[in-house]
């Protein structure tokens, strides 16, 4: 069968999970399709709109993966029915249907070809050069190195200085490193992608959360009635009123509602400790 878009196949066929393997890939497409199907994606690269990859695993439980060598546009679609689509790269154009680009489907099983879906490894533990460099490759490094970070201090210095020691900005110079972050968070705000780990929370902090939780403390409106923000969870409380919509921001306004998650998170160093590397304190 033939179809005008890869999107008209996708309405045509009505799947449940998709298997995309994808050279080149673009990440906004993988964020679309992220959010309507269960997505296993894995690509030679280039790989377009990094941050915004790394959004539909954390958001979403996409799984994408790098494999080199792997020189393809094929889909395999599985619904009441399991059907393989050869068409174009996984972008955005193609998912939403804004390109023409005619496609060819088949539902039919293809033995042997499964394979290539779980070839490869984790594209958060590639380094940008390999999945093709651009405009977000440095970025990409640092939250990917970041939100790899195993750190564990008592306060909030002692976690920002080992994370500086461990190498995953790539400088060591505090100044610099708080405006790195700042251009880093100030760039991506849009994108709810976790830059770090917390393991006294259990949760990913993202990119959109350190941004507002910046602007919320250099607003300081209240202060001359004394209401500075002086407590994380009433500054994360102000943050997540201004951030994307998004799963993780819903699991922390969640976790913020439960009072023995909010005293965790009221106990835990790693969300002021990110704001000290942006420059910023409470």
């Amino acid at each position: 069968m033939i179809c005008a878009s890869l999107q008209e196949c996708i309405e045509m066929i009505a799947p449940k999970q998709i298997f995309a393997a994808s050279s080149p890939l673009g990440g906004l497409g993988v964020l679309q399709l992220a959010q309507r199907y269960k997505l296993v994606a894995v690509t030679s690269g280039p790989v377009f709109n990094k941050i915004a990859v790394l959004e539909a695993i954390d958001n979403y439980g996409a799984e994408v993966r790098y494999a080199p060598r792997l020189h393809a546009a094929v889909y395999k679609m599985i619904g009441e029915r399991e059907c393989w689509v050869a068409g174009p790269p996984l972008t955005k154009s193609a998912v939403d249907g804004s390109s023409t680009s005619l496609s060819l489907y088949a539902c039919t099983k293809a033995e042997g070809i499964d394979k290539i879906f779980s070839m490869g490894k984790p594209i958060e533990s590639v380094n940008s050069r390999v999945l093709g460099g651009g405009r977000d490759g440095r970025d990409f490094d640092i939250v990917t190195q970041l939100r790899s970070l195993q750190v564990k201090g008592d306060d909030e210095e002692e976690v920002a200085d080992k994370i500086i020691r461990s190498g995953a900005i790539g400088v060591d110079d505090l100044d610099v490193v708080s405006q790195m972050m700042w251009r880093l968070v100030s760039k991506w705000r849009a994108r709810s992608a976790v830059v770090f780990k917390d393991p006294h929370v259990g949760l990913g902090i993202s990119i959109p959360m350190i941004y507002y939780a910046v602007k919320a403390i250099a607003l300081g409106q209240d202060c001359a009635e004394g209401k500075c923000i002086k407590t994380t969870t009433k500054l994360l409380e102000r943050a997540l009123k201004a951030v994307p919509s998004s799963k993780i921001h819903e699991t922390w306004s969640s976790a913020l509602r439960d009072p023995q998650s909010r005293r965790r998170i009221e106990e835990s160093p790693y969300i002021p400790a990110l704001l000290l590397l942006t420059g910023k304190s409470m």
